[in-house]
């Protein structure tokens, strides 16, 4: 009988050690190089449309030119539309539904005309570029700036039309 006794915890000793391990809930993510990356777990709260302004005279290098920040944008979850004609803005402002313009500080003035003109009444972003001296309190963002930066002030102005909103209702 011993026999068959010791038989018996031999292979309940050693079955479950030829199986893998199980990993539960979060230990997957603790081995090396198993982790979500950022651009995949971010994701907007308050999605919203953004048009984006890219003047032709700007630096290629600049953040707002740069298809990155864009893929970002799209991740997020927000509708993005970029435009390098100030005519297709115009009409774009007119005719489309926009939450947020992004635009260089050099375009402020001409925007609030064209910004007047929308019915959904746009909030805009200005990017101060590495050569203007247009930098003022309604610039929160710079050329330089990373993408996330951008997304962390497009979610700010969407957190505030959506309060702005239901505090209306």
């Amino acid at each position: 009988m011993s026999r068959i006794a010791r038989l018996a915890v031999v292979l309940a000793v050693g079955i479950p050690a030829l199986f893998q391990v199980a990993h539960a809930c979060g230990d997957k993510f603790l081995m090396v190089g198993r982790g979500t990356k950022f651009q995949r777990v971010y994701a907007s709260v308050y999605p919203g449309r953004v048009l984006i302004y890219t003047r032709p005279e700007t630096a290629g290098k600049a953040a707002i030119r740069d298809p990155q920040l864009h893929k970002a944008l799209r991740q997020a979850g927000h509708s993005v539309s970029v435009v390098d004609d100030w005519t297709l803005l115009e009409q774009a402002l007119r005719n489309v539904p926009v939450d947020v313009v992004l635009v260089d500080i050099i375009e402020a003035e001409k925007l609030q005309v064209a910004l007047s003109q929308s019915h959904t009444n746009p909030e805009p972003l200005y990017v101060a570029s590495a050569g203007t001296s247009g930098a003022t309190k309604q610039t929160k963002l710079k050329a330089s700036d990373r993408p996330v930066r951008f997304l962390d002030e497009v979610e700010n102005v969407m957190k505030a039309r959506a309060r702005a909103k239901s505090a209306k209702s």
